[in-house]
């Protein structure tokens, strides 16, 4: 049988490269209506800089990754420090010590609604398995 990790290393690259130009493609739309996205930028087809009062993005540059393409990697990372078997703890840990990152660097607001809720809850002790079984977004 043929060694096929040559090929799956391509494809999980091609998917976290393809992610990312994606996440920074639509950075500056985030949160926003198509409505609002056609008023104040028209049609997007490239990288472009939020308008100044962004509520999440104000200040990033066009071509700025946000929160979701970092947990991506994150994850990607983790994934393969754990080998064959996903190791929740470490997972957990990384996540904990990227929000304290997130944090310092003054991009608090970058955490989605969801994601905020699992870490305060694993923060105050609830299981990692649990923390995230009540989220209403996808981030």
């Amino acid at each position: 049988m043929p060694d096929d990790t040559g090929k799956m290393t391509d494809r999980a690259m091609g998917a976290l490269v393809g992610g990312a130009l994606g996440d920074a493609l639509g950075m500056p739309t985030q949160l926003l209506s198509p409505a609002r996205i056609a008023e104040l930028y028209g049609h997007v087809d490239g990288f472009i800089a939020p308008f100044a009062d962004h509520p999440v993005s104000k200040g990033l540059p066009a071509g700025t990754i946000t929160d979701d393409t970092e947990q991506a990697l994150l994850l990607g990372r983790i994934l393969v420090e754990s080998g064959n078997r996903f190791d929740h703890a470490r997972w957990v840990n990384a996540l904990l010590d990227w929000e304290r990152d997130v944090k310092a660097r003054g991009s608090y607001d970058l955490l989605g609604p969801s994601t905020k809720r699992a870490i305060d809850a694993i923060n105050r002790g609830v299981a990692a398995g649990e923390a995230g079984r009540s989220g209403d977004t996808n981030g």
